[in-house]
């Protein structure tokens, strides 16, 4: 897959090309089906399929501090979209001229002249352009002009409520990562480099690995977690807090993973947690041996969820 992250760096194509655009966070089942109908056109054309999608979310230009959090990373994403076998992804910031650039403009100047765009697949409720004047619709008679053909993906349902980012990123906020990965078709996960923390885990005699993420990512909600953990592409059964630690009356937000049956030195080395479900609150112990008792029972939890009993 070629990787294209600047808007100076696209020349014009030798080939023909089929074309989907969005933010497409987190890959969900909805993107995954469009992906697919855009691979599947561009083998029977044969032409390059071009996803064009963005580094940043679109309101993040307009309000700084407040715009949805990234389900997924960047570089995951890239990763997400080269297993799909897309041929070319551009990934670039939603910039001034992304917002200013009127809809048939962008068709004209960028898609057709540039992307030598053959036919373009988008969801239902696609929006681009200034002012978000851009749609379906839009495309359709623009593709009578420029002589280009569209197709546009309804969206999907499951249990009557449409796949969407913004529903996931709400169920993972309340902790329900098992409905979140039905919607995504995947496990949701977080990568990051281990870091050290206070060590209490290892004074209980439970040494977790604490993790540092990317600060623009939706996180879950504050709990404990069934999960599984990937260290240099070998899967660890582990459980993971996302929280503060009530017991040791700690104000810092962490994520930290006990895995079960290992013992190395992981320090500053990159893991990925992929969550399976969460199980409890954060709770308040009256003592350590109590706190030690609860992990005891999370753990079997655990070892029960995976059936490694």
């Amino acid at each position: 897959m070629e990787l294209i992250s600047s808007l100076n760096d696209i020349k014009k194509l030798d080939c023909k090309s089929c074309i989907s655009i969005g933010t497409f966070d987190g890959l969900h089942k909805g993107h995954q089906i469009l992906i697919e109908n855009l691979i599947n056109l561009s083998k029977n054309k044969k032409n390059k399929s071009i996803v064009y999608t963005f580094a940043n979310h679109p309101k993040e230009l307009t309000n700084k501090n407040c715009f949805p959090k990234k389900i997924v990373t960047n570089a995951d994403k890239i990763k997400l979209f080269e297993k799909m076998g897309v041929d070319i992804l551009l990934l670039l910031n939603f910039d001034e001229f992304h917002k200013n650039t009127y809809a048939e403009d962008f068709v004209r100047d960028i898609l057709i002249n540039r992307l030598n765009m053959e036919a373009i697949i988008v969801g239902y409720d696609f929006r681009f352009g200034k002012n978000a004047e851009g749609s379906s619709e839009l495309l359709k008679k623009l593709s009578k002009k420029y002589n280009f053909d569209i197709n546009v993906v309804m969206p999907i349902k499951i249990d009557n409520e449409i796949v969407s980012s913004t529903l996931i990123r709400k169920f993972l906020s309340e902790g329900q990562v098992e409905k979140a990965n039905n919607f995504l078709g995947w496990k949701y996960f977080l990568r990051g480099k281990v870091i050290r923390g206070r060590q209490l885990g290892s004074k209980l005699g439970f040494p977790t690995a604490n993790i540092l993420v990317d600060s623009k990512l939706c996180l879950p909600k504050t709990g404990v977690y069934i999960t599984k953990t990937y260290i240099d592409n070998k899967s660890y059964y582990s459980i993971t807090n996302i929280g503060f630690k009530p017991t040791f009356n700690e104000n810092s937000y962490s994520i930290e993973t006990y895995i079960i049956n290992f013992s190395e030195n992981i320090y500053d080395k990159e893991i990925k947690v992929e969550f399976h479900k969460r199980i409890r609150d954060e709770m308040k112990f009256d003592t350590v041996k109590l706190l030690c008792n609860q992990i005891e029972c999370d753990i079997y939890s655990v070892k029960n969820f995976f059936k490694i009993i």
